[in-house]
């Protein structure tokens, strides 16, 4: 087992195992446990084995997890059963909603475990200190701020993902590897056309480390930040397809204002649209009433990445070439 400890100054320690495998002995110790819910994605009851527990609860997960009818129906079973301690057992939007639950209800607090199952949730590891609900046809409308206690990664999930899904996930950890080293860009490239001798444990551990890298100095995942503003999210709730649009955005905008070289913008430019076909997903019009909000993000240098603030003010203008260069692919 790998462990790693993310410190986030005087909130609290958050610890994060990685182990392939550790699922069932780890999911064993807490079923029937006195005040512990586990919510754990209905798709995984037809490919494990799970004890029929009274404090296990299968949820769906998808974008129809982040519904607040879900999120009122999980508060109840919370309160009325007097549950201290909360596992999940999913994907990102299964665990937007447990997040949510544990920090906006007011409750005797135990500990709040996270047990990703999809590879982009365990590369974009949810320790960023925010959850999300959607409301009113809105995408991440609703957002609380919290963290987990602990967090599991097991390798073992990503046995049942699609092998489709596998390939555009490690599209985040190419993202990882551009910020921080170029070998882990290369290797994610590699890893999304070859399965073979596929080490995910070790792969894992590394995007965990340079995730960890990028919260702990209070910078975004790139690209989530923009993608707010650029991509009407309700009508393409693709994440991973958004988030390769707004990074391919920030990677334009890199080479635009000197960060990075032509050459070397076309050849990251060419590895996004090899992992996510961007002609579905389009910019859409920026308002006036926002252009001039200040958004924090990473933009690519050749060696790494800067912080930046960017607000539409400066950007808009650059928008139509980027669509025309889109619309090129």
């Amino acid at each position: 087992m790998k462990s790693l400890s993310f410190s986030k100054g005087i909130e609290k320690d958050i610890t994060i195992n990685i182990n392939v495998g550790y699922y069932e002995s780890f999911l064993k110790k807490y079923t029937s446990k006195y005040g512990t819910l586990l919510i754990i994605d209905e798709k995984l009851k037809r490919n494990l084995y799970f004890e029929d527990r009274s404090n296990i609860i299968f949820e769906k997960g998808g974008s129809e997890a982040k519904y607040f009818d879900r999120y009122l129906e999980l508060c109840k079973i919370m309160m009325s059963e007097n549950y201290n301690n909360l596992i999940v057992v999913g994907g990102g939007s299964l665990i937007d909603l447990a997040g949510y639950v544990f920090h906006t209800l007011d409750f005797p607090k135990g500990t709040f475990t996270i047990v990703p199952t999809t590879l982009s949730s365990m590369i974009y590891l949810p320790v960023s200190g925010e959850f999300y609900l959607d409301l009113n046809y809105t995408k991440n409308f609703l957002k609380v701020s919290g963290y987990p206690d602990f967090v599991y990664v097991d390798p073992y999930f990503c046995k049942f993902l699609e092998k489709h899904d596998m390939k555009n996930h490690f599209f985040l950890g190419y993202i990882l590897g551009l910020l921080f080293d170029k070998n882990f860009a290369t290797l994610s490239l590699k890893y999304s056309k070859n399965f073979i001798r596929l080490d995910l444990e070790e792969y894992l551990y590394s995007s965990v480390k340079f995730a960890l890298s990028l919260y702990s100095n209070d910078f975004p995942f790139p690209g989530t930040k923009l993608m707010k503003y650029l991509i009407d999210t309700t009508n393409s709730p693709d994440f991973i397809k958004n988030e390769a649009l707004s990074f391919a955005f920030l990677v334009f905008l890199s080479y635009k204002f000197n960060y990075i070289k032509e050459k070397n913008f076309v050849n990251i430019f060419e590895n996004i649209t090899g992992f996510n076909n961007l002609k579905s997903v389009k910019i859409k019009s920026i308002k006036s009433t926002i252009k001039n909000i200040p958004i924090r993000e990473v933009l690519i240098t050749e060696d790494g990445f800067e912080s930046a603030i960017l607000n539409f003010g400066e950007i808009k203008d650059y928008i139509p070439e980027f669509n025309g260069l889109l619309r090129g692919v």
